[in-house]
């Protein structure tokens, strides 16, 4: 993470004052991440929003005071392991009193170290493993999915190892609470590392708490020469249904970049839903916008796929 923090407590050591740093910012030329932390507005306006996320991370755990070791969410970001909803509070491991306590944005949480402390760019954080159980144990189902499907891959961006499944078991039954051990185990069994990106993650297990039949993930479809037709997000073979989750990286748009799909792979998209359909499936497309809205909206996720043709049975509560 090369940028640099600009410290108004450090000021008046190198040459400058606090109000040359409230100076510059006020032109443009700082970005004030919390109060005395201050980055160049250069380096800054280069960072794509996801490690902005990780800058201001680092401005509250790397700034030398004892016992800021990052958890559960916060944790994930430097992980680099998907998050759902907004964030607001850093959370952060609580030790004695600290338990609970809350100051602006900062949250301590009393958490069992289920394996050592580690770091991520310098910054204290709890294992990848620990961290994903944590959010299983204590955040809604289908926001912890996506980062539990994440750590059973291979992250070859990072060079990190797949997590296995027997592995992550044996640390959540250390938790504490059988409510949380329950939570994290019933995410840990019901994670897949098909599922290729947070979308389709958070879908899917939206689905299961909705009660919607569970899809077979990248089904492939071959045409009679044994060609390749194309491969899906979902396929419910009962009723011939392909369910396909339309973010922006499924048309080779970088994150952080722009949402509009670029009018080739358009094109490519459109030729490929054709071939699938002249198999006799039908098709049922939805975006992230349509997927987080509330299971009553006539254009949310739920009501999308009821409209396709799936049938709700009972809806599931996950705890």
């Amino acid at each position: 993470m090369p940028i640099t923090f600009l410290l108004s407590a450090q000021a008046d050591l190198d040459g400058t004052s606090r109000r040359d740093l409230a100076r510059k910012c006020a032109a443009g030329e700082l970005v004030r991440l919390r109060r005395g932390i201050y980055v160049p507005a250069e380096q800054w306006q280069k960072l794509a929003l996801w490690e902005r996320d990780r800058v201001r991370l680092a401005a509250v755990a790397g700034d030398h005071t004892p016992g800021r070791i990052l958890i559960q969410q916060s944790a994930a970001v430097m992980w680099r392991l998907p998050t759902i909803g907004a964030h607001s509070k850093v959370m952060m491991l609580a030790s004695g009193p600290a338990h609970g306590r809350s100051r602006g944005d900062l949250r301590w949480a009393d958490r069992r170290l289920l394996e050592p402390v580690t770091a991520v760019d310098g910054i204290p954080v709890t294992s990848r493993a620990q961290t994903v159980i944590d959010m299983a144990a204590y955040l809604p189902f289908e926001q912890a999915v996506p980062a539990m499907d994440h750590v059973l891959r291979i992250d070859h961006v990072q060079k990190l190892p797949a997590l296995e499944k027997d592995d992550l078991r044996r640390l959540a039954r250390q938790l504490t609470m059988g409510t949380r051990q329950a939570r994290a185990h019933r995410v840990i069994d019901f994670a897949d590392a098909r599922s290729e990106s947070p979308g389709e993650s958070y879908s899917r297990a939206l689905m299961y708490r909705l009660g919607l039949p569970i899809p077979e993930l990248q089904r492939e479809f071959h045409g009679p020469d044994g060609r390749l037709l194309g491969r899906t997000d979902f396929y419910w073979e009962e009723e011939k249904l392909v369910g396909e989750f339309d973010g922006a990286v499924k048309y080779g748009t970088a994150l952080g970049g722009s949402l509009q799909p670029g009018r080739d792979a358009l094109v490519r998209e459109k030729r490929r839903e054709d071939r699938l359909r002249a198999t006799g499936v039908g098709f049922v497309r939805w975006t992230w916008s349509e997927a987080v809205r509330p299971s009553s909206h006539p254009e949310g996720l739920l009501q999308i796929l009821l409209r396709a043709g799936l049938t709700r049975r009972k809806q599931r509560r996950p705890r």
